[in-house]
This record gives C-alpha cells, structure tokens and sequence, in this order.
C-alpha cells in the first residue's frame, strides 16, 4: 500500500513533537500493536522508521521481524509460539531493544511495550531514551539504567505527569513490571 506522509524519524528530525500529537500518535500506535498482538503477531522491530505519519494518523510498517503465535482463544493447551528465526537471536534495532531481546530471550508483546515507551520517550523529547557511542554501549544503556523522566528533560515544555507515569512503566526492565498488554 502506498502511503503519503512521512516516517516518525523523519518527523523526529525536526524536533519533538508537541504534547497533542503525541498522545494522538500514541493512542494510535498502542490501539495498533493491540491489533496485532490479539491476531498473534508481535512486532520485535518497533522504531520512528517503522511508523508512518499520515492524514489519517500513525501506521505500523514493517514486521519483517514479527513473530507469531496462535490467535487468542484459538490455541490448544501446551501450543507453542512459533518463530520466524532462531532461539535465542538477537534481531532488532539496538535503540529500541528490550533487555529479554538483548539477551536472547523469549519476546512476547510486552517487548514491544518496552520498545513503544521508548519511542514514546523520544516523540515527547527528541532524543532517544537511551543513547551511547556505539551499540555496545546503548545496549549497556537499556540493560543497566532508566532513561530520565520526560519531565525532567522537557521542563517547562509541558506538564503530563501521567504520560511520565506511562512512560516510565513501559519501560520497566523486568517485562512483568510493565503494562502487560497494549490495551492496558
């Protein structure tokens, strides 16, 4: 399908965006990752490239790297997830990486809650939530420390202490920690 408008990272290059059109991006984004996540498909790649901006809002593109289990309510008992790659491989962008995917762990649609607190993150700051010099250190990043609260960084900017509240919880590192589904 051809889509006009523009990549979230292309957008992101301008700066953040302003606190409507994140929730407006955000309410769209989740209510999309909940779509795939009821039909069994976690997305594992969620980054600004992979999110148009269109008349009509926020599109999902992208999951070259997904994988799929059984539709909810369709699965036997003792049904097992099945994979497009190996166990224990590490495929993704580093920026936007849960810790379970950095360590070669089982990813479910909580990883890709992590990755959209991350995107959250850096659509109300303009800056990733967790950066270094090269890969290794990003990954030492995300595996060791919690990105600053946006409010922290946007002062002044604007006050959404709930929206910090969010944030923050999915990007927790322990997946039980964070909302456990993107409907939550």
């Amino acid at each position: 399908e051809y889509l006009e408008g523009e990549t979230l990272a292309q957008r992101l290059q301008r700066g953040p965006l302003p606190l409507e059109q994140v929730l407006r991006y955000g309410v769209q984004i989740g209510g999309a990752l909940d779509q795939a996540h009821v039909q069994g498909v976690y997305h594992r790649d969620l980054k600004p490239a992979n999110i148009m901006l269109t008349r009509s809002g926020a599109k999902l593109l992208d999951f070259g790297l997904a994988k799929l289990r059984e539709p909810e309510g369709t699965s036997t008992a003792g049904a097992h997830l099945s994979t497009l790659t190996s166990q224990g491989t590490i495929l993704g962008t580093a920026h936007y990486m849960a810790p379970e995917q950095l360590e070669g762990r089982a990813a479910d649609g909580r990883t890709d809650i992590f990755t959209f607190g991350a995107v959250l993150h850096e659509m109300v700051t303009g800056r990733k939530a967790f950066e270094g010099a090269t890969s290794a250190s990003v990954i030492t990043a995300i595996l060791s420390r919690d990105p600053p609260p946006v409010s922290t960084v946007v002062k002044g900017r604007f006050d959404a202490p709930a929206l910090d509240r969010v944030i923050q919880r999915c990007l927790a590192k322990n997946p039980d920690d964070r909302w456990q589904s993107a409907r939550d």
